[in-house]
């Protein structure tokens, strides 16, 4: 029942904007419009406090999902959008937008490596925030310092880090070992940066200075994908080739839990429900691990997902900001009204 109010009041809207001339802002509108009513009439597609947004490799968009239900929402970005070539890591800023790493891959060989910024809940593109010549983004997080991390698995173990208002380079943050593929970081708890290779073992720097603190050893995991601080401040490092994911001490260094059932392990997100989603790559699947269990159980699966990287969950706007976002529209709406008047 409600999702037909939805969709008529979608139709009504596109139609209503077409006839007051105002096609040209048509497509955004009218998904940021449906999105706030279905919010605010309960819709069970949108019945919601969390989001699950996927980058989908080989489908080139990034995918929006109900956190709670696995239900497929909506494509968040599409392929192509902002020359956005293949999505990878991901992350939220202090501005609450996304920020997404675009590489090129084989099949799409484009040489377009840069951290694009995206708004969060409509999708709208809002340009290039970092690059450097010498740089292949494969992952990023904001520091406590406020400024921009990026990981680059083909640069011989190096961080590079950006300003975190103005996307300006300030060069190479920290540097491994030569032949050192870096893929994801996190900031723990220590203040100290965390970044995962594909040996077995987490590289550690000093989060101020980016001097070298030596290495953890994870002899359990040895292909990291993703390396996350957990809301229990265990380290969790995804295992790609090894299909598990393993939570890491990180002042002990001991292996305190892993979790199995994944083929290609790739993001991790903690929903507010205390739950774990892993995206299985080459299963094109999201599994889920409830309340600290080691077996992981369909989450979500299929059409669309193509080839599932990096997972960030997002929490949805108060309701507050719907009314907002709704007050918003009507005036937009009131505008092209009577500027379709004064014509």
């Amino acid at each position: 029942m409600k999702e037909n109010v939805i969709f008529k009041l979608r139709l009504l809207i596109a139609t209503v904007m077409m006839r007051c001339g105002f096609a040209c802002a048509r497509r955004r509108v009218l998904r940021l419009m449906t999105l706030v009513l279905a919010m605010l009439l309960g819709s069970s597609a949108y019945a919601t406090d969390e989001y699950l947004l996927v980058s989908n490799r080989e489908g080139r968009n990034i995918l929006r999902y109900d956190a709670d239900t696995g239900a497929f929402i909506d494509v968040l970005v599409p392929a192509g959008a902002g020359g956005m070539n293949v999505p990878y890591g991901m992350t939220l800023g202090p501005d609450g937008n996304l920020y997404v790493a675009s590489q090129h891959t084989e099949i799409y060989p484009t040489v377009d490596h840069r951290v694009l910024k995206f708004d969060s809940h409509t999708g709208e593109y809002l340009g290039a925030f970092a690059s450097d010549p010498a740089m292949i983004p494969s992952n990023q997080a904001f520091g406590p310092d406020g400024n921009l991390y990026v990981t680059d698995p083909n640069a011989n173990g190096m961080v590079f880090r950006f300003d975190g208002k103005t996307g300006a380079s300030m060069g190479v943050f920290a540097t491994g070992d030569p032949g050192d593929s870096y893929y994801d970081l996190a900031w723990g708890p220590d203040g100290n940066l965390y970044v995962g290779t594909l040996s077995n073992h987490i590289d550690r720097f000093d989060g101020a200075t980016g001097a070298s603190l030596g290495t953890l050893p994870t002899p359990q995991t040895g292909s990291t994908n993703s390396t996350t601080f957990g809301p229990d401040g265990l380290l969790y490092v995804s295992d790609y080739f090894g299909g598990h994911v393993d939570a890491y001490n990180i002042f002990t260094g001991d292996l305190v839990k892993s979790f199995y059932g994944l083929s290609g392990a790739h993001g991790l997100a903690f929903t507010n429900a205390g739950d774990i989603l892993v995206s299985s790559y080459f299963s094109n699947e999201i599994l889920k691990f409830e309340n600290g269990s080691s077996t992981g159980i369909e989450f979500t699966a299929g059409h669309p997902i193509h080839g599932p990287l990096d997972l960030v969950a997002l929490p949805v706007p108060e309701p507050s900001t719907h009314a907002m976002l709704l007050a918003g529209l009507g005036l937009l709406g009131f505008t092209a009204f009577r500027r379709k008047q004064n014509i």
